[in-house]
């Protein structure tokens, strides 16, 4: 049987129009993520709140995200996601004008981004259910990593371009570019058309049924609880270099905004060559031990960062931390796509986003606070200590055989 390459989704029309659409989309957010972050060290110098930043924008998927996942499921997906990405347009647009105006503080921009975060929560499962119904079969694994892909694509061209423009203009436009990039989407969305069957599938279920439902069978399916184990070996102590990034490129590094910008930007490069590579790891490792591999190897950057404190060490570090994360985010992502059946699909998804982003809040509120307590050196130190066991851990706990197929 031909094993599909990493591109081949892009072959379908209404993935393309849509994955296009989605790049230019969280190009817009990247910048103006890098440009928060930035922001936020101009506003205050403690590392908790640039902590608390990053947990602004994840602490909603944690909270919000089985409860879209139940919208999702009831309604139709495509409507539902519009509506989601008009929300978030509004946010950014808020965002940019009490820029425009100076009005920013640390605590409104904690607060917007937390609506943006919001916004993000109540779509990423619509989001996520979708990606079967345009591709399926050997196709669904490349796709489910190509969305990654474009994530972290969006990661090494946003930061870069809009620390420039932050240089040259301010952060109040990188706010307003962002909102107007969620216009790309929604006519993307306006655009594609669900088969009948896909609408068909979903089951119009009370909402305190399908909650209950949807509860019962992710409590029932031991191989979902086996994927989401392995998430949480590694996203809690795995966050550290990303959620302290902002501290070490401006405090630690002295870094002015655009190298800023090319530190966060190495990140996407490394995740977006493993995404490229990822059909061949796969196909010589398979999912299970390419996972443990990343971690392990997550683990020795994020010590290497932390003991070798320069900018081109750092970059190198970073860009193979997003290669490590890209390789287990898409895996994990593609076992569960595999396990869930269409009607249950949002809410299993809903309930992976939750365990995924909440072990990342958990995490980020854990770093951070180290960090301000014993230095971001010893945090990235003990962050990489606490990888090794967890690692071991997760190496017992095997990803279920019916979703490692190598085609």
């Amino acid at each position: 049987m031909s094993h599909p390459t990493a591109f081949a989704p892009l072959a379908n029309r209404a993935f393309l129009t849509l994955w296009v659409a989605n790049l230019l989309s969280n190009t817009g957010g990247w910048m103006a993520s890098t440009g928060a972050a930035w922001e936020m060290t101009s506003l205050t110098q403690e590392p908790i709140f640039v902590a608390l930043l990053a947990a602004a924008g994840t602490l909603p998927m944690f909270l919000f995200c089985f409860f879209a996942g139940i919208l999702a499921d009831r309604f139709d997906r495509r409507l539902y996601i519009i509506a989601c990405q008009v929300w978030m347009m509004g946010v950014a647009a808020t965002l940019a004008v009490l820029a425009f105006f100076g009005l920013l503080s640390h605590w409104n921009l904690l607060a917007l981004t937390f609506c943006i975060g919001l916004g993000n929560a109540m779509n990423a499962p619509a989001w996520h259910a979708i990606v079967p119904e345009i591709v399926s079969g050997p196709q669904l694994r490349p796709a489910i990593a190509l969305n990654s892909a474009g994530f972290n694509l969006a990661r090494t061209v946003g930061p870069v371009v809009g620390q420039v423009l932050l240089g040259l203009v301010g952060v109040f436009l990188l706010f307003a570019i962002n909102a107007g990039t969620y216009i790309g989407v929604i006519f993307a969305m306006s655009s594609w058309k669900r088969s009948a069957e896909s609408r068909a599938s979903q089951r119009r279920e009370g909402f305190v049924e399908a909650a209950r439902s949807g509860i019962a069978f992710v409590r029932n399916s031991g191989e979902l609880k086996a994927v989401f184990a392995r998430g949480l070996c590694f996203f809690t102590p795995g966050i550290a270099i990303g959620t302290l990034l902002p501290v070490i490129g401006r405090f630690e590094l002295g870094l002015d905004e655009f190298a800023f910008g090319i530190l966060f930007a190495a990140f996407g490069v490394g995740a977006v060559a493993a995404a490229m590579m990822m059909p061949l790891i796969n196909r010589l490792l398979g999912p299970d031990r390419a996972n443990i591999w990343a971690m392990g190897i997550h683990a020795a950057v994020t010590l290497v960062a932390a003991l070798a404190m320069t900018p081109y060490v750092v970059g190198a570090c970073v860009a193979l931390s997003g290669a490590c994360w890209i390789t287990v985010i898409a895996n994990n992502g593609a076992s569960v796509q595999m396990i869930l059946p269409n009607f249950m699909r949002a809410r299993g998804m809903a309930v992976h986003q939750m365990v995924f982003f909440g072990s990342m809040v958990v995490g980020s509120l854990l770093w951070g606070k180290i960090a301000t307590l014993l230095g971001t050196q010893a945090a990235l130190i003990l962050s990489a200590a606490s990888l090794v066991p967890f690692t071991v851990l997760a190496a017992w706990i095997r990803l279920p055989r019916s979703t490692l197929p190598r085609t």
